[in-house]
Order: structure tokens, then sequence, then C-alpha cells
């Protein structure tokens, strides 16, 4: 399913949402995310990788590198947690953007119909007027022109204005 007239030309050239594709994206960032957690989850790697105040040894620069470890594995677990957030958070928003294309693609189908003349699109919300169109063109098939200088019609010459 998409959304606008793409490449293939017309007034909405260039603006095109592949909502399949948006969902594609989705379901392989939930993929991820559903790996990350059992790979490099922040709390679970936090839990797994802590050494004991001992490991490096009695003597104060040891209880300071310690000290410094944890600081680390503490940021490390900050990281990770705000990566599957971020991950989670795109997913998300993958799904609403779809969403959100699909609801709109729908409604505005809802909204159009096709005129009288059965080639043209108009909305059912309200009528468009005419009165602009059609006080220019008595205003052409009575000799004068909107906005221009008088002239013979048909006489080939320039007009001053076009």
């Amino acid at each position: 399913m998409s959304t606008g007239s793409g490449s293939s030309g017309g007034a909405g050239a260039g603006y095109r949402v592949e909502v399949d594709s948006l969902r594609a994206f989705a379901s392989q960032v939930r993929g991820l995310l559903g790996e990350f957690q059992t790979s490099a989850d922040g709390n679970r790697t936090h839990g797994q990788s802590g050494v004991g105040t001992g490991a490096f040894g009695d003597f104060a620069e040891a209880q300071a590198l310690h000290s410094r470890y944890e600081d680390m594995r503490n940021g490390l677990r900050d990281v990770l947690n705000a990566i599957q957030d971020a991950i989670d958070e795109a997913q998300r928003k993958a799904d609403l953007t779809a969403n959100n294309y699909e609801e709109q693609e729908q409604e505005t189908s809802r909204s159009l119909r096709v005129n009288g003349d059965g080639w043209s699109v108009g909305s059912t919300s309200a009528p468009v007027s005419q009165a602009g169109y059609n006080s220019r063109t008595a205003a052409s098939s009575s000799g004068g022109s909107v906005g221009s200088s008088k002239a013979s019609s048909g006489s080939g010459d320039p007009q001053p204005t076009w």
C-alpha cells in the first residue's frame, strides 16, 4: 500500500509513503530489540560482569581502580539501557507512523468523490464556487478582458498582457 503519486508524476511527485516498508522496518527493529535484550540487556550484562572488591588487591590503588571499574560498568549499563529504549521507541514510532498514514489514506478515500463529469475528483465537504471562473469567461466573451486593455479578438496582434 502506498500514499501519494511518487515518481509517477503529477502534482504530488516526490511524495510517496510505502506503508508496507514502514511495517517491515518496524518488524526488523522488533527483531533487533529481541536480540539485543537476550544478548546485551544493560541490567543482565551488569549482573554478569561484576567482580568483587578484592579482585584487584587490598591496597589503596587497587580499591581506587575497582571504584573506577564500577563507575565504568554502571555507565555501560546505562548506555545499554538507553540504546534499548531508543530501539524500542524507533519500533513504536515506525508502527505509529504506518498506522497514521493508513488512517489518513482511508479518511482521504472516504472524503473524496468523483464529480458529475465522471473524471475529476471533488470533495464532499463543500461545493466549489465557480464565481471567479464565470466572471472571467463572461468578460472575455463580451469582447473585454479582465485586467487588460480592449483589443479586437482574433486580430493576431500580441496583447499587452497575456
